[in-house]
């Protein structure tokens, strides 16, 4: 299967990455990293991990300035960055997208969804349901964005696969597996594309910080690692 790649845009962290002064202002990193997102070509349709940034994150009173952690990243993109104008110009229409999994709720990777208002959208309930509402805000998710009705819901009570306690079976034929990758959110998920690529989203920023029993499953199954901030 065909897997692509997109980068819709550029985070900038801190420059420090510890203490207090971080979350004044300045201070900001001079280098940057991508917010991949990762377009499969599966027999039965088109699957999208992840939705990347909007554009609109970059404009005041996007996120709840109060919040500590939303002080901490800086996303730099143009409106031709994001997911959808970028399907366009590679002649896909957003509208063929038949599934879009989202690793987590983070704005930076959900920021693009709008685009996909006919995509069946795949969220682990665990995700879903800590980033609802003021206690979802207070985690530092953007709720109040979301802008289209309940996704579904996902409990990964499937078989297990290799180090992974469950997972679930997007297509049906085992060669889109989502599985659980607690961690940077409880409820954050990965994707594992039969026989050819494990796409973790942010459980790492680089394949050499990946977690050693993902790693050696990885490399075991000859799987090449894809991450959300990685290149």
């Amino acid at each position: 299967m065909e897997i692509e790649r997109f980068s819709t845009g550029r985070v900038r962290p801190k420059a420090a990455s510890h203490g207090p002064r971080r979350y004044l202002p300045g201070g900001w990193s001079d280098g940057t990293l991508p917010v991949n997102v990762y377009l499969v070509h599966h027999p039965q349709g088109l699957c999208l991990f992840d939705a990347g940034q909007t554009v609109h994150a970059a404009e005041p009173g996007y996120h709840q300035r109060w919040h500590p952690f939303l002080r901490l990243a800086r996303f730099e993109l143009s409106p031709e960055e994001e997911i959808g104008p970028q399907l366009a110009g590679r002649g896909v229409d957003a509208g063929s997208v038949r599934w879009l999994v989202l690793s987590h709720l983070h704005t930076d990777h959900v920021g693009g969804i709008a685009a996909f208002p006919d995509t069946e959208v795949i969220v682990s309930r665990v995700e879903w349901e800590r980033a609802q509402g003021m206690s979802g805000q207070l985690r530092g998710y953007v709720p109040q964005r979301w802008p289209f009705g309940k996704p579904v819901l996902v409990d990964l009570n499937g078989p297990p696969v290799g180090p992974f306690a469950g997972s679930y079976d997007v297509a049906g034929d085992g060669q889109l597996v989502v599985v659980p990758t607690p961690g940077h959110t409880p409820g954050h998920v990965s994707l594992i594309v039969d026989g050819e690529a494990f796409i973790g989203g942010d459980i790492a920023h680089t394949s050499a910080e990946l977690p050693a029993p993902v790693a050696n499953f990885c490399a075991e199954e000859h799987l090449t690692v894809l991450l959300a901030h990685d290149g």
